[in-house]
C-alpha cells in the first residue's frame, strides 16, 4: 500500500493560524483542510 504525503504550504499555514486565533478546534481545521488532526497538531507544535 502506497501513501502519498504532501507538505503543508504557506497558504495552509496562514489558514491554520487564522482559524486557531478565531477559536476553531483542531478537528474542525483538519476537516476544512482535508488533513488528519495529528498533522495539524504537529504543525501547531512546530510553530509555537
Amino acid at each position: 500500500m502506497t501513501r502519498i504525503y504532501s507538505h503543508i504550504d504557506l497558504d495552509e499555514r496562514c489558514k491554520i493560524a487564522r482559524w486557531r486565533m478565531a477559536g476553531l478546534s483542531v478537528d474542525v481545521i483538519a476537516e476544512k483542510l482535508g488533513r488528519h488532526r495529528s498533522t495539524i497538531f504537529r504543525e501547531l507544535k512546530r510553530n509555537i
